[in-house]
């Protein structure tokens, strides 16, 4: 079962990556889609026992005194476990911790729980780690008073996607953080699975990285074009511009934050395209001139697009589906109305419509969640 990421929330975790203060907004937007009563970021130093908080929502600076006491005390199970526990990809949660000891309320006869978290109003926990590298585990953990309801399987599986985000956003940090006296210190971008690029105002590549230069020589999504970046498909060409200026400038058209682009790859696939300008000391790595980091999400074996689904998921009508599937199919506004046998001018108004019943308000809002909800 595929899940829906909020545009406005992965965008705030990607520009951790350049912009450390950025996690208060991370934190902030989590609160809003995992209600709540503390969302935390830390990393934990296992030699020696000592927490090194980055940003601690909803948690009073006095109750760190005590923390690293209690949470490296040998009845805690989370530390007790750590070994299996601190992963990434590995979500904990009460009842995963329960299953995993075969005993039911481990946590709650802890000294962890009963003189940190209880004293605090928390009892319900979701956590994952993002990496584990050296005897450090930089963790993002949320806790809920005992008066709201555990995480259910739902927000398990939300909380699991998230996190793959904020891991790739932690892999970029630690490149850029490179001591710029090393030579390699960008290149070492190449190490990293996902395609990235490095482009200026003029879309000129100042970089790009292996899996990137997979996809161009490809002309998978997008293309190279005398040192410019562009897309392989030239209709798609204006959107990319818009978007890129878009991500420059930090805000949109519509006063939201820049949100994920989908571009059709070829066939078959799309890629999945988030862009953030490179500001404070990062900028100074790429000669101190505006430029956008680019990160491509290559999804080469999609699913189709069901009408059938975007009528039962959203309310909408048959033709108000088809709309939505052309134009997540990688179809213009202008063809799909053709494809439909209809006018552009009624074409428009079933986007209007569309647009209200899916909750956006562009298009590539509306083919990014569509995408997001039925074919990734």
């Amino acid at each position: 079962m595929t899940v829906s990421l909020p545009e406005e929330l992965i965008d705030a975790v990607y520009q951790t990556a350049l912009e450390p203060a950025a996690w208060t907004d991370v934190m902030r937007l989590m609160k809003r889609s995992f209600p709540s009563a503390a969302q935390t970021f830390y990393f934990l130093h296992l030699e020696p026992h000592r927490v090194q908080p980055v940003c601690l929502a909803g948690v009073e600076p006095g109750w760190l005194q005590s923390f690293d006491e209690l949470y490296f005390a040998q009845d805690n199970p989370w530390i007790r476990l750590t070994q299996r526990l601190h992963r990434p990809g590995v979500v904990r949660t009460n009842e995963r911790l329960d299953c995993l000891l075969r005993s039911s309320g481990v946590l709650y006869r802890s000294s962890y729980y009963n003189d940190w978290m209880r004293p605090q109003g928390f009892k319900y926990t979701i956590g994952n780690t993002l990496l584990a590298e050296d005897g450090i585990v930089a963790n993002i953990t949320l806790m809920r008073s005992p008066d709201m309801k555990t995480f259910d399987d739902k927000e398990v599986r939300t909380f699991e996607s998230l996190s793959t985000h904020m891991t790739r956003a932690l892999q970029i940090t630690k490149r850029l953080e490179q001591p710029r006296t090393c030579p390699a210190s960008v290149a070492a971008f190449d190490a990293m699975p996902h395609a990235i690029a490095v482009i200026d105002a003029q879309r000129r590549v100042l970089y790009a990285n292996g899996p990137m230069e997979v996809l161009l020589r490809g002309k998978c999504g997008l293309s190279l074009q005398q040192g410019a970046l562009n897309t392989a498909d030239a209709a798609a060409q204006p959107r990319f511009a818009a978007y890129v200026a878009a991500a420059l400038s930090g805000v949109r058209a519509d006063g939201g934050g820049v949100g994920p682009m989908i571009l059709p790859r070829g066939s078959p696939g799309h890629l999945t395209l988030y862009a953030m300008p490179i500001i404070g000391s990062a900028a100074r790595t790429f000669l101190a001139k505006p430029t956008v980091l680019l990160l491509a999400t290559d999804h080469s074996r999609p699913q189709p697009v069901s009408r059938t689904g975007i009528g039962q998921i959203y309310g909408c009508t048959p033709k108000e589906a088809r709309l939505a599937q052309l134009l997540a199919e990688g179809k213009g506004l202008r063809q799909a109305a053709q494809e439909m046998g209809v006018t552009y001018g009624t074409a428009r108004t079933y986007l209007k419509i569309v647009f209200g019943k899916i909750g956006v308000r562009t298009q590539a809002q509306l083919v990014a969640r569509v995408m997001s909800d039925l074919a990734i």
